[in-house]
């Protein structure tokens, strides 16, 4: 399994920001940091994320909710995942722009569980 360390997500987040627009900055380095450790989280030899969707929800969701970049936090979530996801084998479909956003933001508010979340990325990821 190949994970993103906080310095490539910060990476991710600064040429996505210097791409698109918006303010660069980390809140909280520290966050970043626990982030980037969360989908490797085990508890007495089990791990709490054991696949690779529910890894890449954890990703998503920790960025897109706990805001610890100063902006840009559900567009850097998105390819943080796509990102993730292609490291591992796997290829997200081009979905149309508005219900990936409903999607984001129902995420970011605390909509969806990880397994929501996990599932929809599932369903529109293929093996490449």
């Amino acid at each position: 399994m190949r994970y993103l360390t906080a310095e490539e997500i910060l990476a991710i987040h600064d040429r996505l920001i210097e791409q698109i627009g918006g303010s660069l900055g980390v809140r909280e380095e520290n966050l970043l940091r626990s982030i980037a450790e969360r989908p490797k989280t085990s508890f007495g030899g089990q791990e709490q994320f054991p696949t690779l969707f529910i890894k890449a929800a954890v990703y998503l969701e920790s960025i897109a909710t706990y805001h610890v970049f100063v902006d840009g936090n559900k567009r850097t979530a998105l390819i943080v995942v796509y990102t993730f996801l292609a490291a591992n084998g796997y290829s997200v479909a081009k979905l149309p722009i508005e219900e990936t956003e409903d999607f984001l933001l129902a995420a970011a508010q605390g909509q969806k569980n990880l397994q929501e979340i996990a599932a929809w990325l599932e369903q529109n990821s293929k093996k490449v």
